[in-house]
Parts: C-alpha cells; sequence; structure tokens
C-alpha cells in the first residue's frame, strides 16, 4: 500500500509540475516542483499516521537512534573520502559543486539513494572495513 501511495503521490506531483513548465524539458535543480493541494494534504496526513503510530513508538527509539548513528558516521566518511566512493551520478555532482553544501547535498543524495539494507552494508564496509554477511541467505 505505502509503494503505491507513493507512486500516486510522485505521479501527481510529476504531472503537474509538467503542465505547469508547458512540457519543457525539466532539468535537476532548474525547475520548480509543483505539488497539488489535494496531494499535498494526502501526503500530510500519511506523514502523520507515520509519526503518531510509528515514530512516535517508544519501543523503536532505539533503533532510530542506531539508524542515525548509521546515517551520521557514513555521511562523515563520504565527505571525507570526497567523491571516491559514489555512485557515477553523485560523483559528477560532487565534483561539479561550488561549495560545501552543494557536495554535503551530493553526498546526502548518494545516502538517500540506498535502500536500508545496502546503507547498513556501506556502513559495514565503508566505516568498519567489514562486509556485511546476509544472514538470511547464509
Amino acid at each position: 500500500m505505502t509503494s503505491d501511495l507513493i507512486g500516486r503521490f510522485c505521479g501527481a506531483i510529476y504531472d503537474a509540475t509538467r503542465r505547469a513548465h508547458g512540457g519543457q524539458p525539466l532539468v535537476r535543480h532548474e525547475a520548480d516542483l509543483v505539488v497539488p493541494t489535494e496531494t499535498l494534504e494526502e501526503i500530510q496526513v500519511m506523514k502523520g499516521i507515520a509519526a503518531n503510530y510509528i515514530m512516535a513508538s517508544r519501543e523503536q527509539m532505539p533503533v532510530y537512534t542506531r539508524q542515525k548513528d548509521v546515517l551520521t558516521d557514513l555521511h562523515s566518511l563520504l565527505m571525507d573520502t570526497k567523491d571516491r566512493f559514489l555512485d557515477p551520478q553523485f560523483q559528477a555532482d560532487y565534483r561539479a559543486a561550488d561549495d560545501d553544501a552543494a557536495r554535503h547535498r551530493a553526498v546526502i543524495d548518494q545516502i538517500a539513494s540506498l535502500t536500508d539494507g545496502a546503507a547498513l552494508e556501506w556502513y559495514a564496509t565503508l566505516v568498519h572495513g567489514k562486509p556485511v554477511v546476509n544472514r538470511l541467505f547464509a
């Protein structure tokens, strides 16, 4: 259900943005996204539900603390190693960056593109030098 909703939200935003820009080619960071009011309201409702029933759960707090530590350490390592470990599209963004804010954006975009499993794999391998052994298939 979540994937379907996210797909619907993205589709509505994509369609509204294309209409607003008259079908002109959209270039990353050179077009403003248009979020229809109805879509924004639906997203806010979903965020409220997630915040109330999932993210505010006391049982989950240790998990969120661990996730924050993993992402913070991964971000620090990727900033320290410049574009060495970034995927090609994020390397290009990093190299084209005019300032630290843009370099941070490239690194954050890289991290955001990772699945949870991939982020843990990168963290274990890059930060700790130990690849993750997938226990499901071991």
